[in-house]
């Protein structure tokens, strides 16, 4: 977010008006106006090189490959998929990825 959209942020909740007004006028959630105005920064995704279990959709940006593919060789026993949650969303190891990629070259 630019310095002057912050600054504007932040002087109409100076002169009274809401947070839900704010919001309304630049289009986001009475939450983050009320973020922006007491200074917190906006959150940040982890990088990719950090994270040690990985989404199908991470394994496919490092991987080059749709994420049909991946799920595809997951099922196949390609790629060691591990299973989490209620919904049993599949989760990958970094590290297993890693070791995908090495033996590939």
């Amino acid at each position: 977010m630019s310095a002057t959209r912050r600054d504007e942020i932040v002087k109409l909740r100076e002169t009274g008006i809401t947070y839900a007004e704010i919001g309304r006028r630049f289009g986001i959630c009475k939450e983050r106006v009320r973020q922006i105005v007491k200074g917190i920064p906006t959150p940040q995704k982890p990088d990719l090189d950090s994270k040690v279990m990985l989404k199908v959709d991470d394994v496919a940006q490092l991987l080059g490959l749709h994420v049909n593919t991946v799920r595809q060789w997951s099922n196949q026993g390609v790629l060691k998929a591990y299973r989490i949650g209620p919904r049993h969303d599949r989760r990958f190891k970094r590290e297993d990825i890693d070791s995908f990629l090495k033996e590939a070259e």
